[in-house]
């Protein structure tokens, strides 16, 4: 499960990038035709790019059968699978724009819960304090660049604002 999901992200990355390569691609296409055929002889998806007899177990296996199911009538076509790779990482832009968007409510809670219980913060309850407050907007910056639509740049600047806050609240 975690080695689809980093391929996943491989895929997103190289699909997302402006300045693409031919080599760039070729490793998509044997990437997304190595799991073509793992799907196939695990009998999960059938030769004519239906599901197959055999249940998915997880929702990441689940989305890259779906996306060659939902991209089967290009099959005949030169980059099928960069098609699939397109349908398989579409959704993943939204996904990270969400993760931002709960980093900033997670650093408004620890915000709040350290402005109003002020007095019993100290020792180890202080440093997990100190560390959500740090990492949520880190995170939120993260997500949000991977985010895709102008709504990114909206989440990183509150997650900027939310890190700089952090580091007066610890100065």
């Amino acid at each position: 499960m975690v080695y689809l999901k980093v391929i996943r992200f491989f895929v997103h990355s190289v699909l997302k990038r402006g300045d693409r390569k031919d080599k760039d691609y070729n490793e998509v296409n044997k990437l997304m035709r190595s799991l073509h055929k793992s799907l196939i002889e695990n009998r999960q998806l059938n030769e004519d790019f239906t599901e197959g007899p055999v249940a998915v177990q997880n929702k990441s296996s689940k989305e890259l059968v779906a996306a060659f199911v939902a991209t089967r009538d290009k099959r005949n076509e030169e980059d099928f699978y960069i098609e699939v790779g397109r349908e398989w990482v579409k959704n993943l832009g939204s996904r990270n724009l969400i993760l931002s968007f709960i980093c900033i409510i997670g650093f408004i809670i620890v915000w709040a819960a350290g402005f109003l219980l002020s007095e019993y913060i100290s020792g180890f309850i202080g440093m997990l304090y100190i560390l959500g407050s740090l990492l949520f907007p880190v995170f939120g910056i993260y997500f949000a660049f991977r985010g895709q639509r102008a709504l990114k740049w909206v989440l990183a600047a509150v997650n900027i604002f939310n890190l700089m806050t952090a580091m007066q609240i610890i100065y």
